[in-house]
């Protein structure tokens, strides 16, 4: 009997959800939903309760089903490191993860929940037959946090994921080929997770709070415009190529005061998000400086975009300029099957990066409850 798994993510910009049958061989989109979570300069407390009411409205308005969804977390408070053990049992695995936790993550013990997942990899080494895990460690501020929205929403997540590690599983699904030298980035609105692989596995995970909000944020302080305006401004328009080629917009009312006859200065909106751009391309060269130095000099090879930022006009051609490797955008529905007349497959290209992570939760088999 095929079964049905509900990816739900929790953004800072919008919810998302995919929900996919599970079949033998195959899985088949059954959903795509997305709603907006409003921008209002709100307290913590009213923030909170905003977002369990976009939760509550997806869920309505798609008939999600709360009781097959799983759900995750992201962002710096979150650590995942790759670690080297000897040839275990999982319990032993358990008990050797905390005890090798203490020297990777900065925070006690106590405030932590640690989790681990054992990658296909066994080799010999100096101390004989050993595996590859991969380590996280979450704090439990930030797990509880994310419970309760979805628990005041109605939603009893089957598991708690990490947004990085769904970014892999849906890397691995849609690029089964494309195993060495490869950087997954997920530019979302709040984080970029950047996740570099080694032989088909993770080598490198890292969440950096560099993204889609800091270019809004930094243009509407550059123009002095309101939030809601530059976010438009950024959408609409994005960056100029390198090769000067443009193209023209046109804006409403509400935007004539970055235009000259209803025309946008996009010379000025190009400058602006480049700079915006600055502190996260070098966050991303220094990850690229370590992969290279942790693997006899080896490079990054190619770059693979996914997240809502990557519909920025031109960010792949100019993250491709800048970091000087090829980058393309990531088709998360590639090896999923859907039918063509309620999923246009243009509509899919178009919004499917924006739903890597969602789809990369709808990927764990839910069991029966």
């Amino acid at each position: 009997m095929a079964k049905v798994t509900v990816g739900l993510e929790v953004g800072m910009e919008a919810v998302k959800a995919v929900e996919l049958t599970h079949r033998k061989n195959s899985y088949q989109l059954r959903k795509l939903a997305r709603l907006e979570i409003p921008f209002e300069d709100h307290d913590h407390t009213k923030r909170e309760k905003i977002i369990v009411k976009v939760i509550k409205d997806l869920i309505s308005k798609y008939r999600i089903n709360t009781r097959r969804v799983v759900s995750g977390v992201g962002g710096e408070l979150v650590i995942v490191r790759r670690i080297t053990l000897p040839l275990m049992t999982e319990k032993e695995i358990a008990q050797a993860v905390r005890w090798q936790a203490e020297d990777y993550i900065p925070y006690s013990m106590e405030q932590v929940c640690l989790g681990f997942h054992v990658l296909n990899q066994r080799f010999s080494g100096e101390k004989g037959e050993e595996m590859t895990v991969i380590l996280v460690g979450v704090k439990r501020e930030t797990i509880e946090r994310h419970l309760r929205l979805l628990r005041q929403a109605g939603v009893s997540p089957q598991a708690i994921d990490v947004n990085t590690l769904a970014l892999f599983n849906v890397f691995q699904l849609s690029n089964p080929d494309e195993t060495d030298g490869i950087a997954i980035l997920e530019i979302g609105h709040g984080t970029t997770s950047i996740v570099l692989l080694d032989k088909g596995n993770p080598f490198l995970i890292r969440d950096v709070n560099l993204a889609g909000f800091h270019i809004t944020e930094t243009m509407a302080e550059e123009i002095g415009t309101s939030f809601a305006t530059a976010e438009e401004i950024k959408r609409r328009y994005g960056l100029v190529t390198s090769d000067g080629r443009e193209r023209e917009v046109y804006f409403n009312d509400e935007l004539k005061e970055l235009t000259i006859k209803g025309k946008v200065d996009k010379r000025l909106v190009d400058q602006i998000i480049r700079k915006s751009m600055e502190d996260l391309v070098e966050e991303i060269i220094h990850s690229f400086e370590y992969y290279s130095s942790q693997r006899e000099g080896k490079p990054i090879k190619k770059v693979v975009l996914s997240g809502g930022t990557s519909q920025l006009h031109n960010i792949d051609k100019f993250l491709s300029e800048e970091l000087g490797l090829p980058v393309k955008i990531i088709s998360p529905f590639a090896k999923i099957a859907y039918e063509s007349k309620k999923f246009q497959p243009d509509y899919l290209a178009r919004v499917g990066p924006m739903f890597t992570v969602a789809l990369g939760f709808a990927l764990h088999e839910v069991k029966e409850i």
